[in-house]
């Protein structure tokens, strides 16, 4: 199984890649988020692969990088290091960094503090800040809180909540039931610690910061990545192109991902030579 020794970790990565043996593929790094893991992005696999080389890694304490919760003291540093380490390990230089929801947000943060390792960032359904209380009003949960929700399983807490991670009108409901039966992989306990880290993160006072090529997709109707949040990554980012699908909630990476995976790949082609290479 391909699992790596990283900061005191085993992380579960896969790596994929289908071009032509002879070339040099770019490596695209696709992050998971909240309570995730790199299963979540099936769909982009036979649509990136022939061309890239594709490394999926489940962060530390989710998925087949399960931890001990006494082990388990989530963070952006961490979670940034595992990344740079894993890329060490493989020998990998650079990435094209594709995050969801929290990967996104992970995204920005290593993006911000490695340029050096990233040709370009691509945010699908990504925050700045979670709206914590827009969502708390719109997503109630039976428990009272997220903590209290989460402790009886990560999948109890998405079963009450999933509308806030995926467009329902959109996702057929094998892909809904498959996406809560995933999430409750993740230990509760590990899952309570993340969600509480979470929402103390802001990253827009270094949005200006960013270095590396932008590209944002988002549904318009999404609850987490909001228009409003959008538009600031729009004004602020100063590299960035927003690409906005009409219709859809959020977790676009899901339920279209032919439509995204044709935007990032026309957005990488279409980057001057140097940042391509």
């Amino acid at each position: 199984m391909p699992y790596a020794r990283i900061n005191g970790a085993e992380l579960y990565y896969d790596l994929d890649c289908f071009a032509d043996p002879w070339t040099a593929p770019q490596t695209v790094l696709l992050q998971h988020g909240f309570s995730r893991n790199g299963r979540f992005w099936y769909p982009w696999l036979p649509l990136l692969s022939g061309r890239f080389q594709v490394l999926r890694p489940d962060m530390r304490g989710m998925g087949r990088s399960a931890l001990p919760p006494d082990l388990y003291t989530p963070s952006v540093d961490t979670f940034s290091a595992d990344l740079i380490g894993l890329l060490d390990h493989l020998n990998i230089d650079k990435v094209t960094y594709v995050g969801e929801s929290f990967g996104g947000v992970l995204g920005l943060v290593f993006a911000w503090k490695h340029p050096e390792r990233v040709r370009a960032l691509v945010l699908t359904s990504t925050p700045f800040r979670v709206p914590r209380e827009d969502l708390a009003k719109k997503f109630p949960v039976k428990e009272g809180n997220a903590s209290a929700a989460l402790a009886k399983g990560a999948d109890n807490w998405s079963r009450q909540t999933i509308g806030q991670r995926i467009d329902l009108e959109a996702a057929p409901k094998q892909l809904v039931e498959w996406w809560i039966n995933q999430m409750g992989m993740t230990v509760p306990r590990n899952a309570v610690k993340l969600h509480e880290y979470v929402e103390t993160l802001d990253f827009s006072p270094h949005l200006r910061e960013l270095k590396v090529p932008t590209l944002v997709l988002a549904g318009e109707k999404s609850p987490i990545a909001t228009p409003q949040q959008v538009q600031t990554m729009r004004s602020r980012i100063p590299d960035c192109k927003i690409v906005i699908f009409p219709g859809y909630g959020h977790g676009v990476h899901a339920v279209i991902p032919e439509q995204c995976v044709r935007e990032v790949v026309g957005f990488l082609d279409n980057l001057p030579p140097a940042r391509a290479r």
